[in-house]
């Protein structure tokens, strides 16, 4: 009789076939969730360039003209502009890093650092460097705040059949012939040569210096006089100012603009004018 009541409590002790088969599943869910996850977290890395999934502030601007068939793409349209803080004389990371603002054409504002023209096409409707879509990546340096950096929108107009693009970089005094591939893949410092003046940064992203001697508190936003101007001292000093390292225009049509259509376009750049510290 006492034997049997053991036998009864083992019995009792040990898990149903039921429990056991659901012990099971539930270990094989959880490694399967931690697998997706871990998936996921691997693909999100991959798939988002570094200059995105860990930003370093900059602020630098180069001017862009895109012509698709002889049309000539107006930046300065409400579909492209932005708002911002009047006064950015800081070391905030801005949410985006390309921008088009004051309701001006051409001017693009770069404020990460690792930019590439492809990555400023995708931002507004051209994909050229494959990637998510709808977005140029994830902003992973920060685990606990993983932010998607989404593009603005598909506002650059449709690519006509057939239609070859012819890129330039240059000013009023000159221009030479460069390839789409590097426009689209290259850090923009490297493809125009020159590199960023932004001032040295700590590894926080804090300003180490923000004075007058060392930065000029302009940056072409606020109070602006678009007057063009003609001494080229001034001119060297606004495009100091402004922290300019280029100018580009693209060419988007079935054959090559003549030397008088791109010089044209290089005689029609936005002024650079004095401003109050921006965005």
């Amino acid at each position: 009789m006492v034997e049997k009541q053991n036998d009864d409590v083992l019995e009792e002790k040990r898990p149903s076939q039921r429990e056991h088969r659901f012990g099971k599943r539930f270990k094989l869910v959880v490694a399967m969730s931690l697998l997706l996850v871990i998936f996921y977290a691997g693909y999100l890395y991959v798939a988002s360039p570094a200059a995105i999934r860990k930003p370093t502030l900059d602020h630098y601007h180069f001017r862009m003209q895109v012509l698709v068939n002889g049309k000539a793409e107006n930046f300065g349209t409400r579909k492209y502009q932005i708002g911002y803080a009047k006064d950015q004389c800081n070391a905030n990371l801005p949410e985006q890093p390309i921008h088009f603002h004051d309701n001006k054409d051409q001017f693009v504002h770069i404020h990460w650092k690792g930019m590439t023209g492809g990555m400023v096409l995708k931002y507004y409707g051209w994909n050229f460097i494959g990637g998510m879509s709808n977005a140029l990546g994830y902003k992973l340096d920060n685990l606990k705040d993983i932010q998607k950096v989404t593009t603005r929108g598909s506002y650059l107009p449709a690519i006509p059949k057939d239609a070859v693009f012819y890129v330039y970089v240059g000013d009023k005094n000159g221009y030479k012939e460069k390839s789409l591939h590097d426009f689209t893949h290259q850090d923009l410092e490297k493809f125009f040569g020159k590199a960023s003046d932004f001032p040295a940064q700590t590894s926080n992203n804090q300003l180490t210096t923000l004075s007058n001697g060392l930065f000029p508190k302009a940056y072409a936003h606020g109070d602006e006089d678009h007057s063009p101007t003609t001494n080229k001292v001034e001119e060297e000093r606004l495009a100091r100012i402004n922290n300019l390292i280029g100018n580009v225009v693209i060419f988007v049509q079935n054959h090559k603009p003549t030397d008088l259509e791109i010089a044209d376009r290089f005689s029609m750049l936005e002024p650079l004018s004095d401003s109050t510290c921006g965005g």
